[in-house]
């Protein structure tokens, strides 16, 4: 489990210090000390606890983040944990100040206190994993897990793994990234044993991956049929009928396989820390391409989930993609983004901005005798270049399309793609990069912009041999 000279120049900078650890545990006293004093207020046993990557001790040096549990009684009902536990939560965190409320499976808070962030999650105190009856459950049953195969050596290849997977993008199972959980990244590192016994395996997975962390090959199959569109799987130790890996997209994984392959033959330091945000963004790169910007502004997407409004972001993104396609322009690259406040973007990269040429019409099959009368009629009627008959048997005509213009088309049907609730009835503003001025770009995440416009990460440099 050797760690080479730039792991270990990694690990110094992401491995915590003292200081970070003392000022984590100050504030999670005081968090403990304050939720136990309204628990006896109300005369409520319970078990304040701390989870999460905290707990497991693989957090990285910069994160101020804890996952406080409250553990109530089994005998509550699901009903009682929302609405008497969630109100003790808010008391506390109302007499520990800054605060706000939080939507998962069901409601928690989110406090801020001497710059750490802490989440005050309610759930049931368990025996057993069995009995779980919500989501957040599992986890002090994960922590236990980890904790006891994890040793010291093995938390700083968890961090190392992590920081991969940061440079790379493709962290966290939220909907915003649909790539690898702080869990997910923890069971890898613990079922092969280190980094780079990770990355070995990961350079030679395909697309559907099977991890077998229970010693039961038979699992799989209730995992395929549970979870049919997974490109990977996972079972959990502690609750084998779950996939851990369920919210990995074919994305994350391609991305890690490829990124793997290429760090076994070079690794560099700009797997951990692309250097995006640095670069001067030189826009000659978008000279003879169609990069299509469409922003879309609300107030209500600062009250929404994270997870819900990137899951609307993505559908809308899905549509316009459909749309544009349907209608001749050839969508080669897609991204979207939201600052998760009020401005949501797609970006759409087609092969043309504007279609000049006359659409490309195909006819029923030759045998076909009415549906040929029908397309010959339609497109003598509209003048079209055509209908004739192609060697290859193919009936084709040129004619004239509805929609010339890609900028037209996104603003003149956006019923067919603003269908998400927060979304519909928005009115987009479609912007063409180069034509209009790059004003725009101020109000979006930079590295998002580099990402999308310049397509080539800094780390696939390191792929040259």
């Amino acid at each position: 489990m050797n760690l080479g000279e730039i792991e270990k120049k990694v690990l110094e900078k992401i491995k915590p210090r003292r200081e970070e650890y003392e000022l984590l545990m100050k504030a999670y006293r005081k968090i403990e000390s304050t939720i136990y004093k309204i628990l006896e207020k109300h005369g409520v046993k319970a078990e304040v606890t701390l989870q999460g990557s905290v707990a497991h001790d693989t957090w990285l040096s910069g994160e101020r983040d804890l996952d406080v549990f409250v553990l109530f009684p089994k005998e509550w009902s699901i009903e009682e944990l929302r609405s008497r536990g969630f109100s003790i939560l808010l008391e506390a965190a109302e007499e520990i100040g800054n605060y706000s409320i939080r939507y998962a499976e069901h409601p928690y808070v989110r406090v801020i206190l001497d710059n750490v962030q802490a989440d005050l999650v309610p759930a049931f105190k368990l025996d057993s994993p069995k009995e779980v009856r919500t989501a957040v459950d599992r986890t002090p049953f994960h922590t236990k897990y980890v904790n006891e195969h994890l040793d010291e050596e093995l938390r700083d290849h968890v961090r190392l793994f992590k920081r991969f997977l940061k440079g790379l993008g493709i962290y966290g199972a939220e909907v915003k990234v649909k790539g690898f959980s702080g869990y997910l990244s923890e069971l890898l590192i613990i079922k092969y044993g280190g980094f780079h016994d990770v990355i070995s395996r990961a350079a030679e997975w395909k697309a559907p991956v099977f991890i077998d962390m229970i010693g039961d090959p038979g699992i799989f199959r209730v995992l395929r049929k549970k979870y049919p569109e997974s490109v990977m799987y996972v079972p959990d130790p502690v609750d084998p009928a779950r996939n851990v890996a369920a919210a990995v997209s074919l994305y994350s994984l391609a991305t890690l396989v490829i990124a793997s392959k290429c760090y076994r033959v070079n690794p560099c330091i700009e797997y951990y820390y692309p250097s995006t945000s640095d670069l001067e963004i030189d826009f000659s790169f978008i000279d003879n391409r169609c990069i299509v910007l469409v922003t879309l502004e609300s107030s209500e997407f600062s009250k929404l989930p994270p997870d819900v409004l990137w899951g609307e972001l993505h559908r809308v993104t899905d549509r316009a993609v459909k749309l544009a396609e349907r209608f001749g322009f050839n969508v080669m690259d897609w991204s979207n983004w939201t600052d998760e406040e009020r401005i949501a973007v797609i970006g759409l990269e087609v092969d043309e901005c504007s279609k000049e040429y006359p659409k490309l019409y195909q006819g029923p099959p030759y045998y076909s005798s009415k549906r040929v009368l029908d397309f010959i009629s339609k497109h003598v009627f509209k003048g079209s270049i055509g209908p004739w008959i192609r060697r290859d048997g193919l009936l084709l005509a040129l004619g004239s399309r509805k929609y010339v213009s890609i900028r037209d088309l996104l603003i003149d049907r956006t019923w067919e793609y603003l269908v998400a609730p927060h979304f519909r009835g928005l009115t987009p503003r479609v912007y063409i990069l180069g034509e209009d001025p790059f004003d725009v770009l101020k109000s979006m995440d930079r590295d998002w912009v580099v990402g999308f416009v310049f397509k080539r990460r800094d780390w696939i440099n390191c792929c040259i041999r």
